[in-house]
């Protein structure tokens, strides 16, 4: 297939003029709005983080499985849990082209109604039918408010700063799962199904907070470029970026550059909501954006701690801890470490060490732990040895901490920052087909993997894990330090992996288009 040729706008201009150019003094008062504005986004990130952790929790409560007819890890359970992923694929799909339609703030609010609406159904269900019908609400509202809140980050964030802060979002998928988490604790000792059901209903609390704030929030000045807005897209920037001062050398770069980035894409553009669904297709129409699409499929299907998200009580049962508050006080520590840990990695290591060293890292100590994890539940289970059992809960946590630490910064930063504006909302919607796919898929192997194999199945997880090793090494694109301008360009070589290791002095010599 032959590649489509884009030439970039010129490379980290924005970058360069805002290191060279004089500034005014810094703006505090807009400085410090820009990141209370971007924390009320983070909230979204909340989201997801207590889906996982509050079914994972519930299933610790024995009213919840015998009112639903399930044992905690069995395939009524996954049935249970894959309804969410069958919903992250539809919202997937829709993602896009309704961030496009009417701006990233649109795109949220939708996802966020659609959210809060379900987990009233969930949280009032009286039988099966409803609490499937809620779940899959739950899944379709999710990947559009997780598409378009990292966009709007990205697309509102000082260029020298972007990478933190998109990591950074992700880091609020540990206190909503830390949220969960309590929340079930603090009801473990109350009878009857107010213990589950609250919970369900509590699942809309981070939208309603993001949905009532939206008014606060401006639009991306990439979207307000790309709707014609120019001015308003320069006051944007201006104010959060400059100072406040809209003939600022660094506002008029970024205007340019925006400004030559949609026009040398326009090909791609969509005019209306039907168009944008067909432009979808764009995605498919080269080796570059092929590329891309492996890699964005790489980042959601790498198990790391998959099994965690959802049946953490099984493997601790299965490692020999059954009561119902000591699996729970341990979900707790897990997410207060994991969530300092996300954050360490964000401000730390994602422009230290880079998107591959993260990468690589996170594939060693995810393949370190399931190891110890085997062999301790192993012990545990045939042994009763509570020594054992002890060191099967620190493999656990090993494993959570170390994903959160390197793996975790990437799911937001990286599919978010390999695509071209034009393609941007469609393709982190795409990405989240790939999250619900995958979601789907371990949902459905999980319980089954853990009650038919036992310790066993933490073997079959190292290795499917250690995949992930040669997948990062030969695959992944280097993205620290680069413009997504750059990228583009960096995309475009015959062997951008190698391109992207090159130094940045070495980048000017990239041809524009690479044969196919």
């Amino acid at each position: 297939m032959a590649d489509i040729e884009v030439k970039p706008a010129p490379v980290d201009a924005a970058v360069t003029v805002a290191a060279a150019a004089p500034k005014k003094p810094a703006n505090y008062a807009a400085m410090w709005q820009l990141y209370l504005i971007l924390a009320l986004v983070f909230v979204n990130s909340a989201n997801n983080g207590y889906d996982g952790s509050m079914f994972s929790s519930v299933l610790a409560f024995q009213d919840f499985l015998d009112f639903f007819g399930t044992s905690g890890a069995d395939a009524r359970t996954s049935e249970l849990a894959i309804l969410i992923n069958v919903g992250n694929i539809v919202g997937g799909f829709l993602a896009g082209p309704i961030c496009d339609f009417r701006g990233r703030r649109f795109g949220l609010a939708v996802g966020c109604i659609i959210i809060i609406v379900a987990a009233v159904i969930q949280g009032t269900a009286t039988g099966d039918s409803q609490l499937m019908g809620g779940r899959f609400l739950i899944g379709v509202g999710l990947p559009i408010t997780v598409s378009a809140a990292p966009i709007f980050v990205a697309e509102l964030s000082p260029p020298e700063i972007r990478g933190t802060l998109v990591g950074l979002y992700n880091c609020m998928w540990y206190l909503g799962s830390f949220a969960a988490r309590v929340t079930v604790l603090g009801l473990a000792s109350y009878s009857g199904s107010i213990k589950w059901r609250l919970p369900l209903f509590l699942q809309m609390t981070p939208s309603v907070i993001v949905l009532l704030t939206l008014w606060a929030l401006p639009e991306s000045p990439r979207y307000l470029m790309f709707k014609g807005r120019e001015e308003d897209a320069a006051r944007v920037l201006a104010k959060y970026h400059a100072g406040g001062d809209v003939d600022s050398p660094l506002v008029r770069e970024q205007i340019a550059e925006i400004q030559a980035s949609i026009e040398e894409e326009a090909r791609y553009r969509p005019d209306s909501f039907k168009t944008s669904l067909m432009g979808a297709f764009a995605l498919f129409s080269s080796r570059q954006s092929l590329h891309r699409l492996v890699l964005a499929w790489m980042i959601a299907f790498f198990p790391g701690v998959s099994i965690i998200s959802y049946y953490l009580v099984p493997m601790l049962k299965e490692a020999g801890i059954y009561t119902d508050t000591t699996e729970l006080w341990i979900g707790v520590g897990l997410d207060l470490c994991a969530f300092f840990a996300s954050i360490a990695g964000s401000l730390f290591l994602v422009e230290r060490i880079g998107r591959r060293g993260m990468g690589l890292i996170a594939v060693c100590i995810t393949v370190v732990a399931m190891v110890i994890l085997g062999i301790c539940t192993k012990f545990a289970v045939e042994s009763s040895n509570y020594t054992a059992t002890v060191f099967a809960v620190v493999a656990i946590y090993i494993l959570s901490t170390g994903f959160a630490l390197t793996w975790n910064p990437l799911q937001a930063l990286y599919p978010t920052e390999i695509w071209s504006f034009s393609l941007r909302a469609k393709a982190v919607g795409f990405t989240n087909v790939f999250w619900g796919c995958s979601g789907l898929l371990f949902n459905a192997v999980n319980p089954l993997g853990l009650g038919n194999l036992s310790y066993n199945y933490y073997f079959v997880q190292m290795a499917w894990n250690a995949v992930w090793a040669g997948l990062v090494y030969f695959l992944m694109v280097e993205t620290k330090g680069r413009s997504l301008e750059e990228l583009d360009e960096i995309f475009s070589a015959k062997n951008p992996v190698k391109e992207s290791l090159k130094p940045r002095a070495d980048i000017a010599a990239l041809p524009e288009k690479a044969d196919a």
